[in-house]
């Protein structure tokens, strides 16, 4: 029997979470909701408090990030027997077919360890400029056909990509078993880089369902404001990438450590220096760690 959870991750999320959650309730197909909230401060729990009976809430002391967090939910879906796992962004509104249609791709396609819907921009007349710009290599259609092909009923086969974001992240159970959870290294950005790379890894594939959809609710990327948190964490992916040898994935993470410092230096000048020689260490004085990390990686990270 097919069980399906959400498991969506709440962090100030009261701007976003009500409309989140009622889109999730009015799906077409019936699915659990377990919320993990990571010590928000806001009034994200007050919001959530009138759901309580059609969710689980669990409250975390402290926040563990996007990764972590989620292997909090996983976990418990894992040994609570959900057959599909649906990692939603709080701040994103699924289409009332949305579920099914990813869940019936999953049962016809069990190969992909990862099946994305369409992330549309706030409009919701076209797609989300990070989703497009991560997918565009694959799926790049013009708006009419987009919005049209979103209007069929009978699911397409699945569209193979090299990375979708995990704003929307259908899994199977099996899949979760055997590639492991989050590692912990990547605390916010990262960790969905990383775990694709290990999806693959393992033999899967990462697709779109080009016929299902959800609305991404957030501001356009400023990539000024970005480009810090790419240099702490996209370097070190590129390290623990296990599909590539370890003498490759140094080379390639080192050049976009180098890369992305210089861009950061021209627009902040020296300021972030010390989270550029931080995340430099990886490259020299944490050799050892990295490789144990990939071997963990490499074994199916268990959450411990």
């Amino acid at each position: 029997m097919n069980r399906i959870v959400t498991i969506v991750i709440t962090y100030n999320g009261s701007r976003w979470i009500k409309k989140c959650l009622e889109h999730l309730i009015d799906s077409s197909v019936s699915s659990d909701i377990i919320l993990v909230d990571n010590k928000s401060t806001d009034d994200t729990i007050e919001i959530i408090k009138p759901y309580l009976q059609q969710v689980e809430l669990i409250q975390l002391e402290s926040n563990l990030g996007f990764g972590g967090a989620n292997n909090i939910g996983v976990k418990r879906a894992l040994s609570a027997g959900y057959s599909h796992i649906f990692l939603l962004n709080q701040d994103a509104y699924v289409r009332q077919d949305c579920i099914s249609k990813l869940l019936a791709t999953s049962l016809q396609n069990p190969e992909y360890g990862i099946i994305s819907p369409i992330q549309l921009d706030t409009s919701g007349q076209g797609m989300d400029m990070v989703f497009k710009n991560q997918i565009k290599k694959h799926y790049n259609p013009d708006s009419n056909k987009l919005l049209k092909t979103l209007k069929q009923e009978n699911i397409n086969d699945v569209v193979e990509v090299r990375f979708v974001g995990a704003a929307a992240w259908f899994l199977s159970s099996d899949s979760i078993k055997k590639v492991g959870f989050f590692h912990p290294i990547f605390f916010h950005y990262g960790e969905d880089n990383n775990y694709g790379a290990r999806v693959q890894y393992f033999g899967f594939k990462i697709g779109l369902q080009v016929t299902a959809a959800m609305i991404h609710d957030r501001n356009p990327r400023n990539n000024a404001k970005f480009l810090p948190i790419k240099l702490r964490s996209f370097p070190v992916h590129q390290l623990l990438d296990i599909r590539k040898p370890f003498v490759l994935a140094w080379i390639v993470g080192f050049h976009q450590l180098i890369r992305t410092w210089n861009k950061l230096r021209k627009v902040s000048g020296e300021k972030e220096k010390n989270l550029f020689l931080q995340t430099r260490k990886w490259f020299f004085s944490n050799v050892s760690k990295a490789l144990s990390t990939r071997e963990e990686l490499k074994n199916g990270y268990a959450q411990q």
